[in-house]
């Protein structure tokens, strides 16, 4: 019994100096994204993007380019208006180039500045895309 709890002790020391080793490393994500803010998406690709939308606009994309991966993996496109955040959308990346995007609705009082951040698991932002929609609010 002794030998058991000696044997049990040593493999959760293990597992927690793993874990710990994984985190500090993990730190700096290995992803690199690329996203643009687009009116639709078309054959896996950006259509109509930019940075000014109008305030009647009714829905937006977010693009996003994952290069780096490896194995299934989640990013989050968080969608924040006037510093608030509006919708995280997680999305699962399957391979070491793969294209995703989100879509979210805008209603027309919604104007001024956007942003959308491409975050990895860790949290870690791997791209921002800021717009405008309608005239910014002063």
């Amino acid at each position: 019994m002794f030998r058991m709890m000696i044997l049990i002790s040593g493999l959760l020391l293990t597992l927690a100096l793993s874990a710990a080793c994984q985190t500090e490393a993990g730190s700096a994500s290995a992803l690199n994204a690329e996203t643009q803010i687009c009116t639709s998406v078309a054959d896996r690709a950006p259509v109509g993007a930019g940075t000014t939308f109008p305030a009647e606009i009714g829905q937006l994309y977010c693009w996003t380019k994952i290069t780096g991966g490896a194995g299934e993996q989640t990013i989050t496109h968080v969608w924040s208006y006037g510093g608030k955040v509006m919708a995280e959308v997680p999305l699962t990346v399957k391979g070491e180039s793969w294209r995703t995007w989100s879509a979210k609705k805008i209603l027309p009082s919604w104007t001024g500045e956007w942003e959308v951040s491409v975050r990895d698991a860790a949290g870690n932002t791997l791209a921002t895309a800021s717009f405008t929609v309608g005239e910014a609010k002063n």
